[in-house]
């Protein structure tokens, strides 16, 4: 039998490609990898050909699966075309994981909260606008205890936290100087905790909460917080679960947070998740179960009939 061929779609230098490619030899295959900022393209003249799909020397269309772990920025014709040839790569029969479409959900912030508030979860109350003067009032809105965030973000970076007006004022102007949109989100106090639940398939397979330092709020383990393996129960993996098909993601990151009445509320689905300190508390080894995952994936793709691989 024929070992499947995967690839890993990534920049260079990625710890989690390592960990992947690491967990490939316990399995006895090899990963391949493709730069996602080096994609060549063609739709031949004649009708009926396949269309292509390179990188260097490798034909994506050939692969069985293609793993996503990065999708770099750029401008949006930069943006907007590596995501047309992934949706080309999965209507050719590749499974990709995530799927493009739960991808982009995911790192829009507004689509994502927007996909997990329309499936009836709990979410903070959020507000988003392009004018200062409306975001300012947003502030007031929320009782002066909102966090401003940027649109596209990972691992905490540019959140900020106004203690009053004027320091509001101050981070909106900077902001509509640089992105011109203003992501408000009110601020629950959750204690300098919050709880991560990585979803593959669907199951629950690894939960951890993270502790923000003494006098800290963000919990990003980046951001230097702390972890400890958590058992979430049944009703936290369920939502964990909705989030992730919400957003139509496979594989998940879910970041939930407990308010001071124990409330959760889902804050945001990573479709591009990180499992390196999840796994390290865990005991799980989370690449190896990407990895079986996806083998699984290819397993129940090759049986289906071409028209339903492209639904």
């Amino acid at each position: 039998m024929t070992a499947p061929r995967i690839a890993v779609l990534c920049g260079p230098n990625l710890w989690h490609v390592d960990d992947l490619q690491r967990a490939a030899k316990l399995r006895g295959l090899r990963l391949e990898t493709a730069d996602p900022e080096k994609l060549r393209s063609e739709c031949p003249s004649r009708p009926g050909a396949p269309q292509s799909v390179r990188c260097a020397g490798l034909e994506l269309t050939e692969l069985d699966a293609l793993l996503i772990r990065s999708v770099p920025g750029g401008s949006l014709e930069q943006v907007v075309y590596r995501m047309d040839t992934l949706e080309t790569l999965r209507t050719a029969g590749v499974s990709v994981i995530n799927p493009p479409k739960a991808v982009e959900a995911a790192v829009d912030k507004y689509l994502c909260l927007s996909r997990i508030h329309e499936a009836g979860l709990p979410v903070p109350r959020t507000i988003v606008c392009e004018d200062a003067k409306e975001a300012l009032e947003a502030f007031d809105e929320l009782d002066g205890r909102a966090l401003l965030k940027p649109l596209f973000g990972a691992e905490g970076h540019g959140i900020v936290r106004p203690e009053n007006l004027a320091e509001a004022r101050s981070a909106i102007s900077e902001l509509a100087a640089d992105q011109g949109v203003f992501y408000l989100q009110e601020y629950i106090d959750h204690g300098g905790t919050d709880l991560r639940l990585f979803v593959i398939g669907e199951e629950v397979v690894a939960s951890m909460r993270r502790k923000a330092p003494p006098g800290q709020w963000l919990t990003n383990i980046s951001q230097g917080s702390s972890a400890e393996s958590v058992a979430p129960g049944q009703e936290l993996e369920a939502l964990a679960l909705a989030a992730t098909r919400a957003v139509g993601a496979e594989i998940a990151g879910v970041d939930i947070i407990e308010g001071p009445d124990g409330a959760p509320r889902v804050l945001e689905v990573n479709a591009i998740p990180g499992w390196r300190a999840i796994s390290e508390v865990s005991g799980i080894d989370l690449a190896l179960s990407v990895l079986d995952y996806t083998l699984a994936r290819v397993a129940t793709l090759s049986s289906e009939p071409i028209g339903a691989r492209q639904s």
